[in-house]
């Protein structure tokens, strides 16, 4: 366990640009639309960057007044190497996968409610998510997402985004193929309107934006306070944008 509250706190704050497997689907939808070719490539590219961008991060925040402090050697008194058992392993993993059901899942339910209720009022129906509030809430906020090359149905995907990452390419799916089937990426790709850079941009959006509610919620039990959790939403929503923003730029500029 990481006692030194500043070292647990930095540590909390850079675990979400780690892509997780909420992610996956996210990025192998984009990837096979645009990318079919490099899958390999771009996939273990976003995860490279993704570790990048915590050293990074952790460096930068290491150099202010925050998280400043001297040096100090670490010494951790190390156990003595058993053989693991079967028995053993499944204990522990029993205990963290109970320790996680305790917890977490009242948070998602709840986040996906909520997303599910934005996207069915006031039509009534799944199949005119257009009409939704949470179409609503896209146009609204159209603004803020068009300088990163997206338009309102990327900007609606990327909020429900915020209940539990998995729910991007259904809500994608949804808007792009108007009920007429799953939601391939050869579908999306004939149908959804950016280039290759843009879908970039958008990975990496997703990549570093919102932590889910779950990971915000556990954020919060470790360090006892919103204060970090609420930081944390802030700091990585800013950067994915900025970082958006600026591959969108180095498109336009090549292109």
């Amino acid at each position: 366990d990481i006692t030194n509250k500043k070292d647990r706190a930095l540590t909390m704050m850079m675990v979400p640009f780690m892509s997780c497997s909420a992610r996956l689907p996210v990025y192998m939808l984009f990837i096979g639309a645009f990318f079919a070719e490099q899958k390999a490539l771009v996939m273990l590219s976003l995860y490279i960057l993704g570790v990048l961008l915590s050293i990074v991060f952790a460096w930068a925040m290491q150099h202010t007044p925050a998280f400043r402090q001297p040096k100090h050697d670490y010494v951790s008194e190390l156990p003595p190497y058993r053989r693991p058992t079967l028995r053993n392993t499944g204990l522990h993993i029993w205990e963290r996968v109970a320790d996680y059901l305790q917890k977490i899942p009242a948070v998602i339910i709840w986040a996906s409610v909520i997303i599910w209720a934005l996207t069915y009022f006031p039509t009534g129906s799944m199949e005119h998510m257009e009409d939704s509030y949470l179409a609503m809430i896209g146009h609204w906020i159209e603004p803020a997402v068009r300088p990163l090359g997206f338009d309102w149905k990327l900007g609606v995907g990327l909020i429900s985004g915020v209940g539990a990452k998995e729910l991007v390419v259904s809500t994608l799916g949804v808007l792009y193929t108007h009920g007429e089937g799953e939601a391939s990426s050869a579908l999306l790709s004939e149908r959804i309107p950016i280039t290759p850079i843009v879908a970039i941009g958008y990975m990496l959006f997703a990549l570093i934006y919102f932590p889910c509610v779950a990971t915000l919620t556990a954020i919060k039990q470790e360090s006892g306070s919103w204060k970090w959790a609420l930081f944390t939403a802030v700091y990585t929503t800013t950067l994915a944008w900025i970082v958006a923003f600026l591959v969108n730029m180095l498109g336009r500029l090549l292109g």
